[in-house]
């Protein structure tokens, strides 16, 4: 009645429909092939045989003795309700004990992970066509993509999760938190470093652990207003932090007398009254910030760093063929299914709406696969091609700042925090050698001469300039603008 359902769960849907029904059509005889195909517990089989037999339904069984209304055949019955409860109980120890077993030892345990699979040794192995695909998720993040971006990616690819459904928030985060991919087996209470081989590397983890934080910072007021579609997005959000108490600012939105809406950038503190800065409107601070960020652009040596890196992230992804070998691989399964499932209509399979939906979705992800496979082959020609690579992103000597990802991805790539005051003044830190390390806030309020940095009010735009004047911003030193 319910397929891999406990006979000790008395919440079966199967099993509480009988009861229910039996009442309402007072059947003559409900036939089981032994009792515990009722219930493994005693109280349960107990409860429900009565109800089934005040119906006035007899029972009959058909691999063990039928008792009839004796009290010697009430006693053989508990005894076989006894029996079932007692072997149910049983298994369920020997079970835990082989499954726990089997965790000490690292071994599959039936728990599927997304990027491994079952080795011929009964251990988890690394599966080389979604392990790829579990590198490019973590890249991604990493890299600056939202969940919904990633999702929406992974959707028209055609990537669907360990359970063959479409990707989920939920399902993401999953991923992105998991340390299986660390190579940490996990059963129960059980962990054992090394357990399993891993798919991303500390540093990478770590990275996408940090961003988690940075983006709950955030809070639900900014995410909120960024699904309003009349209502600019705070792109600045996460970098931006107040002068006076370090807090973060984030996305405010204020309306006028006469209904006109205003947005700001306002201190996490002040909105708590912790903290007495006041708030900045976001176009002003935003087009000052996209000053400096041009000003740094215009340095040649600033736009040589950017391409020899993005070259290096192009050759890194892209000429690694691991993800693409994951794509065909999912794409032959694909049509291995579709084939499969052709054969079976040929072979009288009668074709009903379910059969045809399920034709439509593998044709679909026949469909988004191939494309996906097109695309990845079309850009690992690029990378394949260094002077293209640098013809491409010389197109940052003339940014279009409006354009959200040419403009995000120069500000992830330049700038680690900025600091605002009061009077105007923004202190930005950088990146410098191949860690990120945050310069502390102590000194950049230091002395001017002794950091570097000096406050000119003649020029006009309240900001921190590096000491010598210069706008050069090197991956391998921090400075300010």
């Amino acid at each position: 009645m319910d397929p891999a359902r406990s006979g000790r769960d008395e919440n079966r849907p199967g099993f509480q429909l009988m009861l229910a029904e039996v009442p309402k059509i007072k059947p003559t005889v409900l036939i089981l092939w032994k009792t515990d195909r009722l219930a493994r517990d005693q109280a349960m089989a107990a409860i429900a045989k009565r109800a089934i037999r005040n119906a006035g339904c007899a029972i009959e069984f058909v691999a063990e003795t039928t008792p009839d209304d004796t009290p010697e055949g009430k006693l053989i019955e508990s005894f076989f309700d006894s029996l079932a409860e007692f072997y149910s109980a049983q298994l369920s120890v020997n079970t835990t004990r082989g499954m726990r077993y089997n965790a000490e030892a690292a071994k599959f345990n039936g728990h599927r992970v997304f990027g491994y699979r079952k080795s011929e040794d009964g251990r988890y192995e690394i599966d080389p066509d979604t392990a790829p695909i579990v590198r490019r998720i973590f890249n991604m993040y990493a890299d600056g993509k939202s969940m919904s971006e990633i999702i929406e990616y992974l959707d028209a690819q055609g990537i669907r999760s360990v359970n063959g459904n479409r990707m989920t928030i939920n399902s993401l985060r999953h991923i992105l938190h998991n340390d299986r991919y660390l190579g940490i087996y996990r059963y129960a209470d059980i962990e054992i470093p090394g357990g399993m081989p891993p798919i991303v590397d500390q540093v990478l983890f770590d990275i996408v652990q940090q961003r988690f934080k940075e983006n709950q910072r955030k809070g639900p007021h900014f995410a909120n207003e960024a699904d309003e579609s009349d209502v600019p997005r705070y792109w600045l959000t996460g970098k931006l932090y107040c002068g006076k108490c370090r807090e973060s600012m984030h996305g405010l939105c204020g309306t006028g007398k006469h209904g006109e809406r205003h947005y700001y950038y306002a201190c996490k503190n002040h909105r708590k009254r912790r903290c007495s800065k006041r708030n900045v409107r976001k176009s002003l601070i935003e087009a000052r910030v996209i000053e400096i960020l041009r000003n740094i652009l215009a340095d040649t040596e600033n736009r040589a760093t950017l391409a020899v890196d993005i070259s290096s992230y192009y050759r890194e992804h892209y000429l690694d063929t691991r993800y693409l070998d994951g794509l065909k691989g999912e794409l032959s399964s694909v049509n291995k299914a579709l084939n499969n499932l052709v054969k079976a209509i040929e072979k009288g399979l009668p074709f009903t709406d379910s059969i045809a939906d399920r034709l439509a979705e593998h044709e679909e992800r026949k469909r988004a696969l191939s494309e996906a496979i097109e695309a990845e082959e079309a850009r690992a020609r690029v990378a394949q091609d260094e002077a293209s690579i640098r013809a491409y992103f010389e197109k940052y000597s003339s940014a279009d700042f409006d354009d959200e990802e040419t403009r995000d991805s120069i500000l992830n790539y330049f700038v680690d925090k900025i600091y605002l005051y009061d009077d105007g003044r923004l202190v930005i830190t950088g990146w410098y050698s191949d860690l990120h390390h945050e310069l502390m806030f102590e000194d950049l309020c230091g002395d001017d001469d002794d950091y570097g940095f000096v406050y000119d009010q003649s020029l006009g735009t309240g900001f921190a300039y590096p000491a010598d004047g210069g706008t050069s911003f090197s991956r391998s030193r921090a400075c300010a603008s």
